[in-house]
């Protein structure tokens, strides 16, 4: 398998994102990127819930869901992704090995960045270096590829 990117979105805003294909993508197209996932993961929720995953002919998107607490003590959603190469092996690998990945991303992020106020992306731009420790610590499980790290 090959990840292509890992990213957290709160609130339907990117707040992380890393591109392992594509470093120098521009910034307004993970703007738009983003959005748009979030536009999807928000609609595939009303429709189908929990989902985890979406297939396409190309790319394999896992994600998992979850909530966060503000500095105004606000609840809203955080999403956690990978995008994922089209791969055979991705609907038996998702619960036993991307699922736990993602938890991990997200239990450090939370465990990091409770109760801030994240209209302000810069700060969270060093959790890159931890969703590359986690990545690389599971290279060999799940055979990434090209992880660009």
């Amino acid at each position: 398998m090959q990840i292509y990117e890992a990213g957290i979105i709160i609130g339907g805003i990117p707040i992380i994102s890393e591109n392992f294909i594509n470093p120098n993508e521009k910034d307004e197209d993970l703007i738009h990127k983003c959005a748009l996932l979030s536009c999807l993961l928000n609609f595939a929720e009303t429709l189908i819930s929990p989902i985890e995953s979406f297939e396409s002919n190309k790319y394999n998107f896992a994600f998992r869901k979850s909530e966060i607490e503000t500095v105004n003590s606000e609840i809203i959603d955080i999403f956690v992704y990978l995008v994922l190469n089209n791969d055979v092996k991705f609907n038996k690998y998702l619960n036993k090995k991307i699922k736990p990945i993602l938890n991990d991303i997200l239990d450090q992020f939370k465990l990091k960045y409770y109760g801030r106020d994240f209209s302000y992306c810069t700060q969270f731009i060093q959790f890159k270096d931890i969703i590359k420790q986690i990545l690389i610590k599971n290279k060999k499980k799940l055979g990434f590829e090209n992880l660009g790290i």
